[in-house]
C-alpha cells in the first residue's frame, strides 16, 4: 500500500480510465477493483486463477483489496458484507476491453519511473538506457486451441510476445514495452514473427520517447541489417551478439581483419589467486554487415572450469580499451531478461499457463502481469530486502507467498503514509 501511493499514486485513475462496456448502474465492483484482482493474482504468485479464488475472500482480504483499489469496505454497493470478485468475473471483464488500451498500464508505471529519476544511475556511459529484447512463449494453449492471432489452420498451440525490458538499479530489469507475436497476423494475411514484432515496437517506442537515448541489447537474431537501419534512423545505439552461423559473411571478414587490428587488445584479471578468471578482448572497426558497417568485439573468457568466447556488433565509436570493457560487460546484461523468463515460468507467477483461453483477454493478462512485475520489484528489492534482515534470505516466491498469508491475516490501517524514497541495495 505505501508503496503504490508513494510510486503510483495515480494508478487507480489509470485503471478507472480504461474501456469499461458494463453498465454501471448494475455492477458492483468498480473497474479498478477488477484489475487489481489480476494484478494481486500475479503479485502473491498463486500459479492459477482456481488458487487465488480459494481464498480471496478469507480473512482480512476484502478489506485490504478496498484500500488498494479505491473502493473501502464502507461502499454502500457491498451492504456491509465486502467480498473480491471472483476470477470469472476478471475474465469476463477483460476480455471486452481493447488490449492496446491495458498495454498502456505498464508504461505509465515505467514513465513515473523516468520522472523519479530511477534509471539514472544505469544508464550507459551516463547517457544511454540500457534496454534488453528477447521473445518469449506468452501461453502454451490447449489441444486444437483456435481463435484471434492463432494459426488459421487451427493447428497452433503456443502464443508469443516480444519483451522488451529497461535495466535497472542492482541489474534488477523493468518491463518496458512488448509486442504480441501472433501466429497469423489476419491484417497481412501472413505469419508473423520476432523481427516483424520488433519493428512494430521500435516505431511505438519512438513515437512515445522521441529523445530517449537507446542502447538495445538483444541476442543474435537481431544481428541482422533491418535491426541495424532502424537503430541509424532512429539514432539508437545497439549490442547486439554475434554468431558465425547468424552472419557468416560479418564473421568471416571480422578473421580476416583481426591480425591487423593487433594493437585493440586489452586482458583483464579477477577473482582469488587460486580461482582466477582472464578476459581477453579483442574488436576490430568497420565490418560490413549487409550495406552498412558495424564493429566487433570479441571476448575470451578463461576459467580453471572452461573457455568460453563471446562476440558482440555495435556501433559505439571511438573504442578505447575503458570502453570495450564496459561494452562488453553491458553486452553480457541480456541474460537479465532470460532470467527474468525463467523466473516468471517456474516460480509461481505463470508464465506459459493458460489463464484464459479467450485471445483478448489473455492479452490483457499478460499485460497486467507486467504492472505487477514492476510493482513486485519495488516491493521486493526497493523495500522490504532493503529494510528487513529477513526478507534478504527469502525466496522471491517465498515472500510473495508470505504476503498472501499477511494479506489475508491483518486489515491495514486506512491512513497508512505513503513510502519515501525508494532504493535499491542493502547499504
Amino acid at each position: 500500500m505505501r508503496v503504490v501511493r508513494g510510486a503510483f499514486s495515480g494508478l487507480n485513475h489509470w485503471l478507472a480510465a480504461l474501456p469499461d462496456p458494463r453498465c454501471q448502474k448494475m455492477c458492483l465492483y468498480l473497474a479498478s477493483h477488477i484489475w487489481w484482482h489480476i494484478l494481486a493474482l500475479y503479485l502473491f504468485r498463486t500459479g492459477s486463477r482456481n488458487a487465488f479464488d480459494e481464498t480471496r475472500n478469507s480473512g482480512a482480504a476484502p478489506w485490504n483489496m478496498g484500500l488498494l483499489c479505491g473502493q473501502p469496505a464502507q461502499d454502500p454497493r457491498f451492504a456491509g458484507q465486502p467480498t473480491v470478485t471472483c476470477s470469472d468475473n476478471a475474465k469476463r471483464h477483460a476480455s471486452r476491453v481493447d488490449p492496446a488500451q491495458v498495454m498502456t498500464i505498464p508504461l505509465r508505471m515505467i514513465q513515473q519511473l523516468f520522472k523519479r529519476r530511477m534509471f539514472d544511475g544505469c544508464r550507459l556511459f551516463d547517457h544511454w538506457y540500457v534496454v534488453l529484447v528477447d521473445g518469449t512463449v506468452q501461453e502454451k494453449c490447449r489441444q486444437g486451441f483456435t481463435g484471434q492471432g492463432n494459426s488459421s489452420s487451427g493447428a497452433a498451440r503456443f502464443r508469443y510476445v516480444l519483451q522488451a525490458m529497461i535495466l535497472g538499479p542492482e541489474g534488477n530489469v523493468f518491463p518496458f514495452l512488448h509486442e504480441f507475436v501472433d501466429m497469423h497476423n489476419p491484417q497481412t494475411q501472413k505469419e508473423d514473427c520476432e523481427l516483424r514484432a520488433f519493428m512494430r515496437l521500435s516505431q511505438r517506442l519512438k513515437t512515445l520517447f522521441p529523445r530517449l537515448p537507446i542502447c538495445w541489447v538483444g541476442d543474435a537474431l537481431y544481428a541482422c541489417e533491418p535491426v541495424l537501419k532502424v537503430c541509424h534512423e532512429y539514432g539508437w545505439k545497439y549490442l547486439l551478439t554475434l554468431k558465425e552461423g547468424r552472419q557468416p559473411t560479418t564473421w568471416d571478414e571480422m578473421l580476416k581483419l583481426l591480425p591487423r587490428s593487433r594493437a585493440n587488445v586489452v586482458s583483464t584479471q579477477s577473482g582469488p589467486a587460486e580461482a582466477k578468471s582472464r578476459m581477453d578482448y579483442r574488436w576490430v572497426e568497420q565490418v560490413m554487415l549487409g550495406e552498412l558497417n558495424t564493429n566487433v568485439i570479441l571476448v575470451g573468457e578463461i576459467t580453471p572450469q572452461a573457455a568460453t568466447l563471446y562476440g558482440f556488433i555495435t556501433n559505439f565509436s571511438n573504442l578505447t580499451p575503458d570502453r570495450v570493457i564496459t561494452l562488453a560487460g553491458t553486452g553480457r546484461q541480456r541474460h537479465r531478461i532470460e532470467d527474468r523468463f525463467n523466473a516468471e515460468k517456474n516460480h509461481g507467477i505463470g508464465l506459459e499457463h493458460v489463464f484464459c483461453a479467450e485471445t483478448r483477454a489473455a492479452k490483457n493478462f499478460y499485460s497486467m502481469m507486467q504492472a505487477a512485475q514492476i510493482l513486485w520489484a519495488l516491493i521486493s528489492q526497493g523495500c522490504c530486502k532493503r529494510i528487513y534482515q529477513w526478507a534478504r534470505k527469502a525466496t522471491d516466491q517465498g515472500l510473495a507467498r508470505a504476503a498472501w498469508e499477511g494479506w489475508r491475516a491483518s486489515p491495514w490501517p486506512p491512513d497508512l503514509p505513503p513510502t519515501g524514497q525508494i532504493r535499491f541495495g542493502f547499504t
